[in-house]
Parts: C-alpha cells; structure tokens; sequence
C-alpha cells in the first residue's frame, strides 16, 4: 500500500487529475494543462505517491514526467482497463478517479512502459518501416501509371538499372506529359527514401546488450540485421515474458478460442499486441522456409492442412518461441534446437 494515489486521465493537451488517500479519501481533484504538470506535481503531490495514466499515444513524456516526481508510476492497459470498469457515465473526472481506485485497490491491468532506450529503438525501426511503405507505394503508383498506357516492365525490376532505362524509354516515346511527370516525381521520392534508408541503417544506435542480443537473433535463419533490430526493438525486456506462449499470445500470433462446454473452436489470430513484431516475424518465416531444411519441412507439413498463409503464420509464431528461448538462454539458433526441458516446443 502507498499513503497517496494519482489517477491521470491524459489528453493531448489538457489532464485531470485525482489525488487520494490510501482510504479512498479524495484529497484534491483538477483539471489542468499539460504543461502546468510539473508545477502541480512538485507543489501538491507527495514523493510516496502511487500514480497511474492510461497507455494513450502520447503516454511518454508523462510518464517521465511521473518518474520523477512520485514513488511508482504505472501504464493502465486500455482495453483490459474498458473490460474492468466501463460506465455509462464517462467523464474526465471519473476516469481519473478510476485509475486511482484500481491502483489503490491492486487491481490495475498495467501495461508495458518501454524504457527510454527501447522506444528510441523503436522510433527508429518503426520510421524505418514507414519508409519503406512510403517507397512500396511509389513504386505501386509507377505501375498503375504504366497499366493504363498498356506497359509492362520487360525486366524483373523496374527500379534497377535495365529497368530504369526502359522508364526513361517510355518518358521519351509512350507516355504523354502528365504520366511522365507523375512517374518523374515518384522516381525522385524513390531515390530520396532511399538515401534515408541508407542513413539510418548506418546510424541506428544499439546498446551492448541489445547488440549482443541483435547478433544472437541473426544466427537465425534468414533473419538480417534489420529485423533482428526490429525483435529486439518490440520484445524489449524479454523477462517480462514468463513463457514463449504469453510472448506469442502478446504477439498477437495465437489464434482466439472459444469453448463451450465440451466444444473448441479455434479461430484466426488474435493480431493483438504489436503489428511490427508480427509483420518481422512472418518475414523471417518466409525466408526461413526457404533457407532453412527444417522449416522447410515444418511449413510442408502444415500447408496439407491450413493452406500455405496460414502455414506461414504457424511458422512464425513457432519461431518466435525459438526466437524466445535463444534470449532467455543467450545461445544462437542451433538447426536442432531443442527445448531442454521445456514443454512447449518451438516446432
């Protein structure tokens, strides 16, 4: 138990607060701008104080702000956090004194808060993701431009040297004054992302334990060191996981259940959890069934029965158990890996 509690329900640039004793007493209760925070907290809020914001986007700079002020600071995990208390009344003020009743009362569905380092990380590698997406749909929009003029790309790759060549053919020759310009415009925001890219590959900063972890991850089978840094950046403090299930049921890798009775059916996955470890670990399934005899193998045996998409989803989250143990024991990926004493196998 702590003497006081601070629920903060959090907005973009206002917040309520409330302020209580451990016995539910409320001591004090405002609303406030964001930038006023510090003041308050240094004026009104007692060091041993247990305080509580909802995991919203801008969450960070509150939550350091918290950090520094009072004696625990926790994320309330927002869906778990609408399953417990959901009214039909919802203010400000009672979602505050909420978040303050369920801290107080031990009952909180915390989330995880990153530590500064990681979501640094994380900027990184989910910019780099947007990048690329924003290169993907250049490229997309090259080709449309080229569907309506009848023209298909005589080479593999349009974007490399033979294929930008017939581009500029076709500019000359083909294609009328609007298309040439469309198609101009997207090949310099093509070469400007990639020259991003490239800068950011090479000044992304890990630490020594995440580059160990980085190096560990890329003995994996078709895993580089973009998406190593991307499992590392997602997972962050993989303890916080107390087995390679609740980390594939955190990926959003598992698939729902539902039982009635005697009755189980077992739907798609779930998709919960962060979109950037699931979409890396399904990329590095694809190469891993093509580099990778053994998961070659496992993808065979699972596409007789679930089709090859869903195949390769299993092998991703089968990876991702591996990818699990291989962190928890600081051992590189091994062809034979075995679980060594573990029930829950990785494939």
């Amino acid at each position: 138990m702590y003497p006081f509690y601070l629920g903060v329900d959090l907005h973009l640039k206002r917040s309520y607060v409330v302020l209580m004793k451990e016995d539910g007493q409320i001591i004090d209760q405002r609303g406030l701008p964001n930038d006023r925070m510090k003041e308050y907290l240094t004026k009104h809020v007692p060091r041993s104080t247990y305080a509580v914001l909802e995991a919203t986007r801008n969450w960070p700079f509150m939550y350091d702000l918290l950090t520094e002020h009072v004696e625990r600071v926790e994320l309330a995990h927002p869906k778990d956090l609408k399953a417990i208390a959901s009214a039909a009344v919802k203010t400000d003020q009672i979602d505050a004194r909420v978040l303050s009743h369920l801290a107080r009362l031990n009952y909180l569905p915390t989330s995880y808060a990153a530590p500064l380092e990681i979501r640094d990380l994380r900027q990184f590698t989910r910019h780099r993701t947007w990048l690329v997406g924003q290169r993907t749909q250049a490229k997309n929009r090259i080709h449309a431009v080229l569907a309506g003029y009848n023209l298909v790309s005589p080479v593999s790759d349009l974007f490399g040297v033979q294929g930008r060549e017939c581009l500029v053919q076709w500019m000359k020759d083909a294609l009328r004054p609007a298309a040439v310009r469309v198609i101009q415009d997207n090949l310099d925001l093509i070469d400007t992302i990639h020259k991003q890219l490239e800068f950011l590959e090479k000044n992304i900063q890990l630490s020594p334990e995440e580059e160990q972890a980085v190096r560990l991850l890329m003995s994996l089978p078709g895993v580089g060191k973009i998406t190593a840094t991307t499992i590392v950046a997602e997972i962050g403090d993989i303890t916080r996981f107390g087995t390679s299930k609740s980390l594939c049921n955190w990926a959003g890798l598992t698939p729902r259940v539902r039982k009635s009775d005697e009755v189980v059916r077992h739907g798609k996955i779930s998709k919960e959890g962060s979109p950037y470890l699931r979409a890396a670990m399904v990329r590095a399934a694809t190469a891993a069934v093509k580099k990778s005899p053994r998961w070659r193998t496992v993808h065979k045996n699972l596409s007789r029965r679930s089709g090859k998409r869903a195949a390769r989803v299993a092998v991703a989250r089968r990876l991702l158990t591996v990818v699990y143990h291989m962190l928890q024991r600081n051992e590189p990926y091994q062809e034979d890996y075995e679980q060594k004493g573990h029930s829950d196998r990785g494939a």
